[in-house]
C-alpha cells in the first residue's frame, strides 16, 4: 500500500512539474516586445496590402489595398511609397494624436533635415515643407529660408486614435532647402508630438532607413 501511495504522489509530482514548465515556457515566449517590428495597426483590420503592379494612387488620407507598391515600418511610422516616373508617392500613418514627421537626410542630429511634418486641427490637415537649421530645430518653413513648398497633393485624417497622411512630391525638387530621395536606401529621422501643436517638444523621436524600389 505504501508503494503504490509513494508512486501516486510521484506521478502527480511529475504531470504537475511538466504543467509549470508549459506554462513558464509559454510566458518566456511572450515577454517583451520587438521595437523593430510593427506597430499596432488600428481596429478596424488589417495591414493594407502592398502590390508590384499598384492600382490607380488617389490622395484622400486613406490608404487602400494595393494603392502602394511598398510598406515599410520606420519607428512608429508606417510608410507606404511607389514611385511614379520623377516622383514618389506617399502615406505616413501612426497611432498618434498629435504631429508626425519624416526628416530627410539630415546632416548632424536633425540639422539639414529635409522635413515634412504633418498635423490635423480642427479638421485642417498640414503638410509642411520645412527644414531644420540647427542640430535641435528650429524646423521653418522652406518658404521662410528662401525656398519652395514642394509637397503636392496633400491629405490627411484622422480615426480611431491613427492619423494618416498622403502626399507626393519630385524625387529631386531642385529646391535648395530640399534633400533628393533616390532609389535605394535614404536615411531619415523621424519624430512624434502629442499635440498639432509642433512648437511643442517631441515625446518620441528617432532614425531609420526609408528605401525606395
Amino acid at each position: 500500500m505504501f508503494g503504490k501511495r509513494l508512486k501516486s504522489r510521484f506521478a502527480w509530482f511529475l504531470v504537475a512539474g511538466m504543467l509549470l514548465a508549459i506554462l513558464l515556457a509559454g510566458c518566456a515566449g511572450n515577454n517583451g516586445s520587438n521595437p523593430s517590428g510593427p506597430a499596432p495597426t488600428p481596429d478596424n483590420g488589417k495591414q493594407p496590402l502592398v502590390s508590384a503592379q499598384p492600382v490607380a494612387w488617389t490622395s484622400n488620407g486613406t490608404v487602400t489595398d494595393n494603392e502602394y507598391s511598398q510598406f515599410q515600418q520606420i519607428g512608429p511610422l508606417q510608410v507606404f511609397t511607389r514611385v511614379e516616373g520623377d516622383q514618389v508617392c506617399m502615406a505616413l500613418r501612426a497611432q498618434n494624436n498629435g504631429y508626425i514627421a519624416l526628416g530627410i537626410r539630415p546632416d548632424f542630429k536633425m540639422q539639414g533635415a529635409d522635413d515634412i511634418i504633418c498635423t490635423i486641427s480642427g479638421g485642417t490637415v498640414s503638410i509642411t515643407d520645412a527644414y531644420s537649421t540647427g542640430a535641435f530645430g528650429p524646423h521653418p518653413l522652406d518658404t521662410e529660408l528662401g525656398g519652395s513648398n514642394n509637397i503636392l497633393d496633400p491629405s490627411g485624417s484622422q480615426s480611431d486614435g491613427w492619423v494618416t497622411f498622403e502626399f507626393k512630391r519630385q524625387l529631386v525638387t531642385g529646391d535648395n532647402r530640399d534633400k533628393p530621395l533616390t532609389i535605394g536606401d535614404n536615411p531619415v529621422i523621424w519624430s512624434v508630438g502629442r499635440s498639432a501643436d509642433t512648437s511643442i517638444q517631441h515625446t518620441n523621436r528617432g532614425s531609420g532607413t526609408l528605401t525606395l524600389r
